[in-house]
């Protein structure tokens, strides 16, 4: 089968949407398949390549200014250009099947191709494109956007949820007439070696929580520091794997709140880094206010790692209080902060809930979730 993807995100640009679509795009090479997946360029990645078996093109899109986040002006460029780039590779050959990334921005690249060549488009929803409550313009507040969103959906061949959560919003906020069905997010197995405490800056001799994101408001990074400076457990440290806009303001908050010598900010770093610091952790923690699914969880359950975080959300599609991690609604810090001293002095807990994370985790896996795809991407083919 030959399959155009389209995502205005490719690692290292962006979130787990990228990251989940990379995954599948690396799975559908594996197993055999053609696969072109036209993404955004940004300055020192290469313009073409290939990438585990997936041939990546990165296209010139205005305004992009950072690694982890797109500037409004970007997203708005990214349709015509991923469109231009989609119309030279059909020259080569047709395409079976269009396998488009987020509503918006990359949603009506998708749309036009599908009317114009007669192919299905499956359309992948992540979060963000469907439901930011950090957001002043996350479509399910804006009119405008809503509409936008609500047409793309329309005019999918099927839309593809990776949560009940967030297929229930999507069906809820914009009532599309288009078939909303969930796929899981596939977890592909790491690479990486284990290295010592010292080697990351870390104490040998702490308890850690870790966390690991894009430091953008709807994480709840401060909520996080506040429930560290009021757990009431003065030997508890953090480490935060990730950058983004957010990390100036929490690096003062840290400040005023004593944490300085308590916080390590790791900043971005390669997977090989991140999973080394994940592992030398004792148990994850993310006061997130909301996760469409949350890929973090995956990497963090790979590492038998047991998770403190909020309710809402993907999340709780696999993540049970009490069984593999401790819940709480984001509107709850004393409950939050309650979590990370409960995981911070129960090393037993933590052993407990991190081996079902460790086990629960092979359920994950990305072998399975592309083949599911696979099974969708030949059904709606069929229909056509």
């Amino acid at each position: 089968m030959r399959i155009l993807m389209l995502n205005y995100e490719y690692p290292p640009l962006g979130g787990g949407g990228g990251v989940a679509a990379a995954n599948l795009a690396a799975e559908f090479a594996r197993k055999g398949h053609d696969v072109d997946y036209v993404t955004s360029h940004f300055a020192g990645l290469a313009r073409e390549e290939t990438v585990d078996g997936v041939r990546l093109w990165r296209e010139p899109v205005i305004g992009r200014t950072g690694l982890q986040t797109a500037s409004i002006v970007s997203m708005l460029s990214f349709p015509l250009a991923a469109v231009r780039r989609a119309l030279a590779l059909r020259r080569r050959g047709d395409f079976d099947v269009i396998h488009t990334h987020f509503a918006i921005p990359t949603g009506p690249a998708g749309y036009l191709l599908s009317k114009w060549w007669g192919r299905p488009n499956i359309l992948s929803v992540y979060g963000g494109d469907i439901y930011d409550p950090s957001k002043k313009y996350s479509p399910h507040r804006h009119p405008v956007l809503k509409q936008a969103v609500k047409a793309v959906l329309n005019q999918a061949s099927v839309v593809v949820g990776e949560s009940e959560d967030l297929c229930g919003r999507a069906r809820t906020i914009f009532r599309p007439r288009t078939e909303v069905l969930r796929i899981p997010l596939g977890f592909r197995l790491p690479e990486y070696a284990p290295v010592d405490r010292d080697a990351l800056g870390m104490d040998p001799d702490a308890v850690y929580a870790v966390a690991v994101s894009r430091l953008v408001a709807r994480k709840g990074y401060p909520d996080l520091l506040q429930a560290l400076a009021q757990c009431g457990v003065p030997g508890l440290r953090l480490v935060i794997v990730g950058d983004g806009p957010e990390e100036p303001r929490l690096r003062q908050l840290a400040g005023e709140l004593g944490l300085g010598s308590r916080v390590l900010f790791a900043g971005h770093v390669d997977e090989a880094r991140k999973y080394q610091y994940l592992a030398a952790s004792d148990f994850f923690a993310l006061a997130t206010h909301h996760e469409g699914f949350g890929i973090v969880y995956q990497e963090a359950m790979w590492c038998g790692l047991p998770v403190v975080t909020t309710n809402v959300g993907g999340q709780t599609d696999f993540l049970v209080h009490g069984e593999n991690a401790l819940l709480c609604d984001p509107a709850d810090p004393a409950t939050f902060a309650a979590h990370l001293r409960q995981m911070a002095e129960n090393p037993a807990l933590r052993a407990r809930l991190g081996a079902r994370n460790r086990a629960d985790i092979q359920g994950h896996l990305i072998g399975a979730v592309a083949d599911r795809y696979l099974d969708l991407f030949g059904d709606c083919r069929r229909r056509r």
